[in-house]
């Protein structure tokens, strides 16, 4: 009964993930210039890509994991970026972190410093601009 009730569990996060995927993809469908949903349709792929070897697997036992990687993470922050440059904090965290990660160090640290010197408005920017901080100084 409890591996049961695991696996509703699981089911149950994974697909409210991949409902939040396609939402987003939708938005953007219908809304080309929503730079938010660019940016969240990222971070969901980058959230994807960061999982544990551990966690995939256990996922990929009950559904089939999606397709994503962070080249496509990465054009969706620069597509957003295109659209309102460095007007958003998360968005330039993002991107750094996607450049980092698929080692254009010299992109990266352009993004994060960007980042950094945007000023946090609320307490989420707070708390991203503390990530961004942590991520540059861990890396740089």
């Amino acid at each position: 009964w409890y591996q049961r009730r695991v696996r509703v569990r699981v089911r149950k996060q994974w697909y409210q993930r991949r409902v939040r995927g396609y939402h987003l993809e939708q938005a953007i469908e219908l809304d080309p210039t929503d730079t938010d949903s660019m940016t969240l349709l990222g971070a969901w792929h980058m959230e994807l890509l960061e999982l544990s070897w551990v966690q995939r697997n256990f996922i990929s036992l009950f559904c089939t994991f999606p397709n994503c990687s962070y080249e496509q993470a990465l054009e969706l922050f620069l597509r957003a970026e295109q659209l309102a440059p460095a007007v958003s904090l998360s968005n330039s965290y993002l991107t750094g972190k996607a450049c980092f990660r698929l080692g254009r160090k010299t992109e990266a640290k352009r993004f994060l410093e960007q980042a950094l010197d945007c000023h946090a408005v609320t307490k989420e920017d707070q708390i991203v601009l503390e990530e961004a901080k942590r991520f540059y100084n861990s890396s740089f």
